[in-house]
């Protein structure tokens, strides 16, 4: 009995030893990490905590971009150094991304739409402001421009999904076996896990593009956030609900990869639908590009962009493009 007792004892000593000396390990190389790689932009406080936020370029309206789930600001800089060179142009990380500080669990889209609203408020940044927005991030924009019409000169929706596209039974269980996994990953970085494993293995190439604890933890939050939508709001938005508001919609044109095709079954329909939202407004097709549309062909999105910025500050109607335009 004595020998047993001490074999469970030395196992729970040891697993605790390990625990410890990984959670340190990974206190110490994001303290590394912030040494190093110091914030690029401001950090601008909204309420009980501050968000990183980038601004480039010169000139009115300003674009602001409104990142998808489990993504930092930066998959976005090199598209924004090219907008800057016609436009002001503005990233920033949610809460608990890149450089930005947490805050509490279990806020709503629309609760994001405020908090980015503040944030740029409070940074001093006027608008109103031409959003463009990926994946997720169209909710958040969309929700501005639901509350808040007088905020918004334009919209760029860049793979963002419609109601009757994200709100299916099927789609939101498969958003929360995500959410599920991503909090294992979360508990198993906190530990240094991903850490450790990210010197022997690129971690991108398996899906893996998050660096820290906090980063799993919001896109569990951001993830959640769809279950927190009311049933009224889960249905698709009056055709000619942004009236002439200058809107450009693209899409992707290779298929959604594994679980997430899916997403194909009214994927699109709901572009058509987000396009007829405003009578001024273009629907394209990125041909090339799986979700990602920004990294695989961002010449597109620094066009779409170009032409609602050029179109809120004219008040002009959009102008045509030479590229694919979507069914």
């Amino acid at each position: 009995m004595a020998s047993w007792q001490w074999n469970v004892g030395f196992v729970f000593v040891s697993v605790l030893f390990v625990l410890l000396a990984g959670f340190f390990y990974e206190l110490l190389g994001e303290r590394r990490d912030a040494n190093r790689h110091p914030a690029p932009g401001r950090l601008v406080s909204v309420g009980d905590h501050k968000l990183h936020l980038l601004c480039k370029g010169g000139a009115a309206p300003t674009v602001v971009i409104e990142q998808g789930a489990g993504e930092a600001s930066h998959f976005w800089w090199p598209v924004q150094d090219q907008i800057a060179e016609f436009a002001t142009v503005c990233t920033y990380d949610r809460a608990g991304y890149g450089w930005s500080e947490t805050t509490r669990a279990g806020r709503t889209i629309d609760d994001r739409g405020e908090e980015l609203r503040m944030l740029m408020a409070n940074a001093g940044v006027p608008g109103p402001y031409i959003f463009v927005a990926h994946s997720y991030g169209g909710l958040i924009v969309r929700s501005i421009a639901r509350n808040h019409p007088a905020d918004v000169a334009g919209l760029v929706l860049v793979d963002t999904p419609e109601e009757a596209t994200i709100f299916q039974p099927e789609v939101l269980d498969l958003y929360a076996k995500t959410r599920l996994m991503n909090r294992v990953v979360a508990i198993g970085s906190r530990f240094g896990v991903l850490r450790l494993l990210g010197h022997w293995i690129p971690l991108d190439r398996l899906g893996f593009w998050l660096a820290r604890p906090a980063e799993y933890a919001a896109l569990c939050d951001d993830l959640a956030s769809l279950e927190l939508v009311p049933m009224s709001m889960r249905g698709s938005e009056k055709t000619g609900s942004l009236g002439t508001l200058p809107v450009g919609v693209i899409t992707h044109g290779q298929p959604f990869p594994g679980p997430f095709a899916i997403l194909e079954k009214n994927w699109s329909q709901g572009q058509t639908r987000l396009a007829a939202l405003s009578s001024n407004s273009q629907l394209i097709l990125a041909r090339n590009s799986n979700h990602m549309i920004e990294i695989d062909e961002p010449h597109l999105v620094v066009d779409m962009v170009h032409r609602v910025h050029t179109a809120a500050r004219n008040h002009t109607v959009l102008a045509q493009t030479g590229a694919s335009t979507a069914p």
